[in-house]
């Protein structure tokens, strides 16, 4: 023991609680700040399982709050009518052109549905604009906004008649184009309109702005596909019958896949819950491997103590005494190793994106080299971009804090197990 480590009698322990407590964290504390080394390694232990926990929530939280970004960003339908082959090819090599169509004719079955309040009509297929490779949607103007509530505008105005495109903001950007500009719009057959820019929109997402919308006089003009489209956005009276109406579509149109885009976002929130589960398990096994680091510094203190508890039951400690100071020890250690994780975890979640930029993200220059890929600008599109939250936070923290509280509980009822004569003899 070392001298001066008994700083006070131990009879405070009969005084009041609050002086009771007040001594047993003071004496933790001290006991702590007399081995620093050994203190800080075993904290880093903590901090290491904490910060990669609150990493990999904030991962998911950040994939689950892209993915529903984009879902609905996709369309604001209720339910999505396309054919049920999805892909159409082209000679002996199966090159795919693109989506399969749907004859424009099934509009009228569809709006015969009760609960069908409005469908919308695209037609979707790739084309060139200035040698850029696009996606490019033909849509009635009036029964898409009525729909979707219309494209997110934010120069000039939306479609109104045939002649006129409304182009991403990424894409004009990136070709310098302005409202009121002429553009050449061609698709893979050589076939080609020239269209007047009458405005930019923007979803927030960046490679969905690599794209155009005409009428879908239009689309089916460029492309040659009078009478069809590629899907058919529906909007219902009521959101909650978008799955009877999916099943209504399914059931009694042949050849058709209806799907509601809520559901897609629930098996995608599935998924990631599952992710979660997978990346908590190996932010949990850091963690228990700290915890062994905060058991062995327990036990070294609780033998190099033994006589310094000896003299403590001596003065007249009880065994849930000795346990309280031993066990406020190890939650300290969890406590400052669950705190510093949280900073170095935040810290890393803000520079995850920069460093793990090859990993979680993809070139999109490559994603224009073929009829059914969208052209995309020349820059890296980020896929997973870590989100911070109160309750990943507080999850982790707990976690840490509780790792370095259960880790004690074996040491101090040791230490508080010592009978004072034993203890005394300990040289």
């Amino acid at each position: 023991m070392q001298r001066g480590s008994l700083i006070r009698p131990w009879t405070l322990f009969k005084s009041p609680a609050e002086k009771s407590m007040t001594f047993v964290w003071s004496l933790a504390v001290k006991n702590l700040r007399r081995r620093k080394l050994r203190t800080g390694l075993t904290v880093s232990g903590i901090v290491v399982g904490v910060g990669l926990m609150l990493v990999l929530l904030s991962l998911t939280s950040g994939m689950e709050s892209q993915a529903r970004t984009l879902i609905r960003g996709l369309s604001g339908a209720d339910v999505v009518v396309t054919n049920a082959t999805l892909l159409r090819f082209r000679g002996p090599s199966e090159v795919p052109l693109g989506p399969s169509t749907l004859s424009e004719s099934i509009l009228d079955l569809i709006r015969e549905i009760p609960e069908v309040y409005a469908a919308s009509p695209q037609l979707l297929f790739t084309a060139f604009v200035d040698g850029r490779g696009i996606t490019v949607y033909g849509i009635e103007p009036s029964a898409y906004d009525v729909v979707t509530g219309g494209l997110n505008v934010v120069e000039g105005r939306s479609l109104s008649r045939s002649g006129e495109i409304v182009l991403g903001k990424a894409l004009v950007d990136l070709l310098d184009i302005k409202v009121g500009d002429l553009v050449n719009l061609t698709t893979g057959q050589g076939e080609g309109q020239v269209l007047e820019v009458v405005g930019v929109f923007e979803t927030g997402v960046s490679f969905q702005e690599y794209a155009g919308y005409v009428t879908l006089e239009d689309a089916q003009e460029l492309t040659g596909m009078h009478g069809a489209v590629t899907q058919v956005l529906i909007k219902c009276h009521d959101p909650s019958l978008a799955s009877q109406v999916a099943s209504t579509i399914s059931s009694s149109l042949e050849g058709v896949r209806a799907i509601t885009p809520t559901a897609t976002l629930e098996r995608v929130t599935q998924t990631l819950n599952s992710l979660t589960m997978f990346f908590a398990t190996i932010g949990l096994v850091a963690l228990v491997a700290g915890s062994f680091g905060v058991v062995n510094t327990m036990m070294m203190s609780v033998t190099e103590r033994t006589r310094e508890i000896g003299v403590l039951k001596a003065m007249g400690a009880r065994n849930r005494d000795v346990m309280k100071m031993f066990l406020a020890e190890s939650l300290l250690i969890g406590l400052m190793g669950g705190c510093i994780g949280i900073i170095a975890g935040a810290v890393l979640a803000y520079v995850f994106p920069a460093l793990t930029a090859g990993l979680f993200s993809y070139g999109a220059q490559a994603w224009a080299r073929t009829p059914m890929q969208i052209g995309r600008a020349p820059t890296n599109v980020v896929l997973a971009t870590p989100l911070l939250t109160p309750l990943n936070v507080a999850i982790s923290l707990a976690l840490g804090v509780l790792v370095g509280l259960l880790a004690g509980l074996y040491p101090a009822w040791r230490a508080s197990r010592m009978r004072p004569v034993e203890a005394l003899r300990h040289a």
